[in-house]
């Protein structure tokens, strides 16, 4: 369902940019599947002119998520709506629970999964658009293979959409005690040489 409706009162200036609006249903937008964790694609690149991008994911319980990396053309927030992901930004971790917003700018090592027993459900929005077409590629290939790309293949993957794996670093209050990602999987944590300077806090604004 669209709205569509011309600019009033000059605002909002005239670009190349429609004056519309839309409402998808919960199940609709483009879907992008990966092993027990999947996306879709609520606010499109093409909905926006790629100002910004809204997937609304689902993870399953011990899904370790992506590993930490760096993005140099985008930032990102995630609004958790059900369940709990645990969270890397910066040199700082935190457990996100429904209803909590954690932002992640661009350069700044980040990254989440869910280690608990349920699944969780979250709303991600990246400013500008850009890298859902990195998780199309990577369920793509997992289409084509059955697996997930390895190391080499995910660090290629990544660099198309300005993104390097950043160094991993251990989780002191992770479930289970300090973690820090397994050596032998998919998109191996590599040192780079962008920012991961603590930046980790909690808002105190309301």
């Amino acid at each position: 369902m669209t709205f569509d409706a011309e600019p009033s009162d000059g605002w909002p200036p005239a670009g190349p940019q429609p004056v519309r609006g839309f409402a998808r249903g919960p199940h609709e937008g483009r879907r992008i599947d990966l092993p027990d964790w999947s996306m879709l694609v609520k606010v499109a690149a093409g909905d926006t002119l790629g100002r910004l991008t809204v997937l609304e994911g689902r993870m399953g319980p011990r899904q370790p998520g992506p590993l930490p990396h760096v993005h140099d053309g985008h930032d990102e927030t995630f609004v958790l709506v059900e369940g709990r992901l645990r969270f890397r930004v910066g040199d700082g971790f935190h457990t996100a629970v429904a209803g909590e917003t954690v932002f992640a700018s661009r350069r700044l090592a980040h990254g989440f999964g869910n280690p608990f027993d349920e699944p969780a459900r979250y709303v991600a929005i990246l400013t500008p658009s850009g890298y859902e077409d990195y998780f199309v590629e990577v369920a793509d290939h997992v289409a084509r293979t059955g697996a997930l790309p390895d190391r080499l293949l995910t660090q290629e993957l990544m660099a198309r959409h300005r993104t390097v794996l950043a160094p991993p670093l251990p989780d002191p209050d992770a479930p289970g005690g300090p973690s820090s990602p397994p050596a032998d999987s998919a998109g191996t944590a590599s040192s780079s040489g962008r920012s991961t300077r603590p930046s980790w806090r909690r808002s105190t604004t309301g």
